[in-house]
């Protein structure tokens, strides 16, 4: 069963990161735009009702006598910093001259060649994937059924999200193939490794876990915000109230998930 359950995640992720270059063939590049938009919305969600809320948790039974909302600090820090590495370093240190509206400039054509926000998604991406599986394969038989559907959800709306970023960037094959099988592989391989979950991410562990998914949280909001759904409808294009609602799909979905998991 547990490696059914491997399988089927990895056929699912498999299809969500290529479903962008599928469609790009098919000359579908409005669909594009939808999943696009779609995927944002899963992002958004997933990084507010379910990682910002279990990093919360996670740091109120770690530290019971902190009496600060660390998880949404840390969040807060790390789309700072995520801003910085992706928009502010690279652009100090190639523009420098300062020629024209920069600002309107960044707002135009900030998705079009960005290189490190794709591997940034990619990490987050496939460790919350190996956590998501670990905690699939030491799960019983009844709650087992319901988190492997959330997953399901999640992992083929991520998996788009990631291949459209790295459609975006145009990564050579050579180095996009071996990013993506990553991700496709994390959420099998944690369940396959679900028996060792305990000893990996126990109790003590409890603060990590916490620490990393307010992390990651930070990370989703940046990405679904300043680099799809920001790409989606800044400066714009046809078709936004569709838009508009593949991205409420994408987050409604993510947030009827949260009432079993």
């Amino acid at each position: 069963m547990i490696l059914l359950w491997a399988a089927l995640i990895a056929v699912v992720g498999g299809f969500g990161v290529l479903a962008p270059w599928l469609a790009a063939r098919g000359g579908r590049e409005r669909a594009i735009a939808y999943g696009n938009s779609f995927a944002g919305g899963v992002l958004l969600a997933a990084g507010l009702i379910h990682l910002l809320a279990d990093a919360n948790d996670g740091f109120k039974s770690a530290y019971p006598d902190l009496d600060y909302p660390a998880a949404f600090a840390v969040a807060t820090l790390a789309f700072i910093l995520v801003l910085a590495l992706e928009r502010v370093v690279p652009r100090a240190m190639a523009v420098g001259r300062g020629e024209g509206d920069l600002e309107a400039g960044a707002l135009v054509g900030a998705g079009a060649n960005s290189g490190f926000a794709p591997y940034l998604l990619l990490l987050t991406l496939s460790i919350h994937s190996l956590i998501a599986g670990l905690t699939l394969g030491i799960s019983a038989p009844a709650g087992a059924t319901v988190l492997l559907i959330a997953i399901l959800a999640h992992k083929g709306a991520a998996g788009f999200a990631l291949g459209s970023m790295f459609r975006e960037a145009a990564i050579p094959p050579r180095t996009r193939i071996p990013a993506l099988l990553v991700f496709v592989g994390s959420t099998p391989l944690g369940v396959i490794l679900g028996g060792a979950a305990i000893d990996l991410f126990g109790s003590g562990d409890g603060a990590t876990v916490a620490w990393f998914k307010a992390v990651a949280a930070g990370t989703f909001l940046y990405v679904a915000t300043l680099d799809i759904v920001r790409e989606e409808f800044f400066p714009g294009g046809t078709n936004r109230g569709r838009r508009l609602v593949w991205a409420l799909v994408g987050a409604g979905i993510m947030a009827l998930v949260a009432i079993w998991t």
